[in-house]
């Protein structure tokens, strides 16, 4: 009996076995496709994290393109472009046909989309915000989640920052100093001189000459070139702590003002009509296309409200208010010629009184803060016993500007210039307290641009 029970337990012991492992076979059977699935979407994910992390890449190194050549002085265009280029060739994605929208400063192309904008640190700053986005095929996950692809992207936002060095230019001459030009002219003050320069430096990309009976305060003299004075100088632009030459050179800073570099194109417009005096008035309007404009005599010229007074020619005012005559007056004006312009004559000191449109009032095509502009190479020439008072800034990269006689000139508020050259002599004050006029403020010396990713 002992044998008998033995060999059923036995038997049963086997048999048990057998039933553990058909269990465990059967666990397996059920569980495999989960374990198989796991482990594909885990490699999925990783596939995943992988495309982002490129991606992220991709918009990091095309933002920080895109900044570079907007703080190297590209148009926003120009910078969006250089942007889009970089992702498109580190990504492979974009090439669609690209569309440019300027009110809101964004470039699209398909996958890439690139927008100028303000910074996260300083709002004053400009930023390039880069968004690029890619399909990407699913593998395994297709069956979980139903879709043969998901689309993934990434952002990046790059600001530029600027450190204006040295203060505000009143006068930079443009005509450029180089190796092969050393005696480059780009201001010269000779004779008997009166400038007082308000807080703010004269800059020169050439030489700075100083020759005379000349008192010239100014916060600092740059030039690229050589800075010479001789005679009897004096004020606080003609000490050596004051004089910096051999400096970098500025460049024009308002090449891409494209508002600005628009109305000088305009004035190669087509003549529609002649200022017409009538019992000594005569009055200019804006948004009018006018031809070259002579006046002389007694009249009194009145510039009619804020806008774009714009001339196909030169523009020359000569009158005589010793004896009641020429007055010219305007307020809110932006006088854009494509021909040379002169004011001259002996004005009362409320003869000439003229100024530029404020940030806040300008209107009828009105650029603020500029008075004067030309792109012509003719001149500006200011001279005479003149009561010559302006706010604003007088633009002419291309000419020699000169101011000559007993010129009381310009205001101790806001009055720059931008020339090629600039001759002085005689009696002027500028002024750079510009703030109300939406002037660019942009130093003496170039300013140092630092670029990083904010976002």
């Amino acid at each position: 009996m002992v044998l008998v029970g033995w060999a059923r337990s036995m038997r049963l012991t086997a048999e048990l076995g057998r039933d553990r492992r058909a269990a465990i076979a059967l666990i397996t059977g059920l569980t495999m496709p989960v374990l198989l699935m796991s482990v594909a979407m885990g490699i999925e994910i990783g596939r995943w994290s992988d495309v982002k992390l490129q991606l992220q890449r991709t918009a990091d190194l095309a933002a920080l393109a895109g900044a570079e050549s907007y703080g190297a002085g590209a148009s926003a265009q120009t910078a969006a472009n250089a942007a889009a280029n970089v992702a498109e060739f580190n990504a492979g994605i974009g090439g669609s046909g690209r569309t440019w929208t300027a009110s809101s400063q964004t470039l699209s192309d398909n996958q890439i989309t690139v927008q100028i904008t303000t910074g996260v640190n300083n709002p004053k700053d400009p930023a390039v915000r880069v968004t690029v986005i890619r399909p990407v095929p699913l593998l395994f996950a297709s069956f979980a989640l139903g879709t043969g692809s998901i689309t993934m992207g990434a952002t990046a936002l790059t600001e530029v920052g600027t450190t204006v060095n040295g203060s505000q230019p009143c006068v930079l001459t443009l005509n450029g100093y180089s190796s092969r030009n050393p005696s480059a002219s780009g201001t010269t003050l000779s004779g008997n001189v009166n400038i007082n320069l308000s807080g703010c430096s004269m800059v020169s990309d050439g030489t700075a000459s100083v020759n005379g009976n000349v008192t010239l305060n100014a916060a600092g003299v740059y030039a690229a070139g050589s800075i010479t004075m001789h005679g009897n100088v004096s004020g606080t632009g003609t000490t050596a702590a004051n004089q910096h030459q051999s400096s970098a050179q500025i460049p024009d800073p308002y090449a891409t003002n494209t508002a600005l570099q628009s109305a000088i194109g305009q004035a190669e417009c087509s003549p529609t009509t002649q200022p017409v005096a009538s019992e000594g008035v005569i009055n200019l309007y804006p948004n009018v296309c006018y031809g070259a404009i002579s006046i002389s005599g007694n009249n009194t010229v009145t510039f009619n409200g804020t806008g774009l007074y714009t001339v196909n020619g030169s523009l020359t005012i000569a009158g005589n208010t010793q004896i009641g005559g020429t007055t010219i007056s305007g307020s809110g004006v932006t006088l854009v010629t494509a021909g040379a312009i002169s004011i001259s004559g002996n004005f009362n000191t409320s003869g000439v009184v003229l100024t530029a449109p404020t940030a806040a009032s300008a209107e009828n095509g009105a650029i603020p803060g500029v008075l004067f502009a030309t792109g012509s190479a003719g001149g500006v020439t200011i001279a005479g016993n003149s009561g010559f008072t302006y706010s604003g800034l007088m633009y002419a990269p291309n000419s020699a500007v000169s101011f000559h006689g007993n010129v009381a000139t310009g205001s101790s508020e806001c009055s720059e210039i931008v020339s090629s050259t600039l001759t002085i002599a005689g009696n002027v004050g500028l002024g750079a307290n510009c703030s109300n006029y939406g002037l660019l403020n942009y130093g003496s010396q170039p300013k140092t641009t630092t670029i990083g990713l904010v976002q």
